[in-house]
Order: structure tokens, then C-alpha cells, then sequence
């Protein structure tokens, strides 16, 4: 073996990162293009939309926890899977809060983010007309790809580095993979995720948690849908 056998987790991780990133990226959407109405819960178009928000679920998430229990053998806590330091954990995400809405709401109100979100396609405002409805069950889904994201760079990527890397380096290490996923969108999204990324990454240990960033992104992620569709 051309790496130390100590080396073999934290190769193992950045591996899987760069190929399960890179598949996701241009995961192929089976999108029909359909025209969605209100009743759009029953449209199948919907659904495929959404394929690429549970690709990142299992991708990001499931996948990586499955390694760390079968191939790693240890505990999810490890990763920032739990409660953490709970105080913490609530007081950054109240604190934080409003100012993630306010960035939602601006956001949603630039003609760049029109193109780019929802990131299902088929309920992007000049695609479709829906209903509370089905953005109730698109947020649901949300919420999977966010726990996807946040588990994938500040929990597996992170916190598998920690200890081989150390903490700074492993925090701009994940602040860079999900950075570069970023890459084509609008210009103030790609430099506000590095910003995200590094104060994600920190909270994650400060917190010993990625309850807190995960929360607050899947906020900043819902309410900029909700401005794009709803408030046009």
C-alpha cells in the first residue's frame, strides 16, 4: 500500500467526497417538463424533479453513515451526529435566524437565483404555478438534502479529518469541496458558501454538533423557494 494504514480513513473519505460530490453534480434529472398546477402533488413530473434532492439524502447522507458504522466501526456522535452542547446549539441558531431569512428573502428577489432555484426544476416559478401544498411536501424533501449536505462536508468530511488534518485545516478542507459544488451558480452564492462553509464548519465543533448549520441552512434554502414562488 502506497499510504500509511493510518492514512486509510481519512484517504477513504476524501475519495468517496470527490466521487459521490462529482456524481451528484451532473446526476442526470429525469425531468418530463410537464406544466404543474396546484394539484401538482400528483403530478409525476414533481417527483422525478425532486430525484436529485434525494440523490444528495442518500449520496451525502446514508451512504456515510454506512461507512462510518460498517467500515469504520465507530459512532455517528463522532461525526456531529447529536445534541452537542445543546445551549450552544439553540442560541446560534435564534441568534442566526433572522439574519438567514433576511439573506433568504434578498436573495429570492434576484433575477440570477430564478434559473438556479428550486433546485427541482419543475416548480421554478417560470415553470410551473403550485400550491401550499405541494411546497409543504417540497420543503419536507428539502429537509432531507440539507441533512444530506451538512452531514456529508461538516460531519464526514470535517470531522474525519479533524484528527489527521487538524481542526483548521479540516474545516477549509470541507469549506472548499462544498464550495467548488457552487461553482455556476450566481457569483454572490458561490462567495457567500465560503463564508457558510467556514462559520458552518466552526459551529460544528464549537457546537460538537452539525444540528445548528443544518437548521440554518435548510432555513436559508426554504424561505429563498418560498420567496422565488410565492412572492414574484
Amino acid at each position: 500500500m502506497f499510504f500509511p494504514q493510518k492514512q486509510f480513513k481519512p484517504v477513504l473519505i476524501l475519495f468517496y467526497v470527490i466521487v459521490a460530490s462529482s456524481v451528484w453534480k451532473y446526476f442526470p434529472i429525469p425531468v418530463l417538463r410537464g406544466n404543474i398546477e396546484s394539484n401538482g402533488l400528483y403530478d409525476i413530473d414533481f417527483w422525478l424533479g425532486s430525484s436529485r434532492l434525494v440523490a444528495a439524502f442518500l449520496l451525502f447522507g446514508v451512504v456515510p453513515l454506512l461507512m462510518i458504522r460498517f467500515v469504520f466501526r465507530e459512532s455517528f456522535s463522532d461525526y456531529g451526529l447529536r445534541v452537542g452542547i445543546l445551549f450552544r446549539t439553540v442560541r446560534s441558531f435564534l441568534v442566526s435566524a433572522p439574519f438567514v431569512i433576511f439573506i433568504a428573502v434578498l436573495t429570492g428577489h434576484d433575477a440570477a437565483f430564478f434559473d438556479v432555484y428550486p433546485l427541482n426544476e419543475t416548480i421554478r416559478p417560470q415553470n410551473a404555478r403550485i400550491g401550499y401544498a405541494l411546497f409543504a411536501v417540497h420543503s419536507v424533501i428539502y429537509l432531507g438534502y440539507y441533512f444530506g449536505w451538512e452531514f456529508l462536508f461538516r460531519g464526514f468530511l470535517q470531522h474525519g479529518l479533524a484528527e489527521s488534518c487538524g481542526v483548521p485545516t479540516a474545516i477549509l478542507i470541507q469549506t472548499l469541496a462544498s464550495t467548488m459544488l457552487h461553482y455556476g451558480h450566481p457569483g454572490t452564492e458561490v462567495f457567500g458558501s465560503i463564508i457558510a462553509g467556514l462559520a458552518w464548519g466552526v459551529l460544528a465543533f464549537r457546537t460538537k454538533s452539525i444540528l445548528s448549520g443544518f437548521a440554518q441552512h435548510a432555513l436559508l434554502g426554504i424561505v429563498l423557494d418560498w420567496t422565488l414562488i410565492f412572492s414574484r
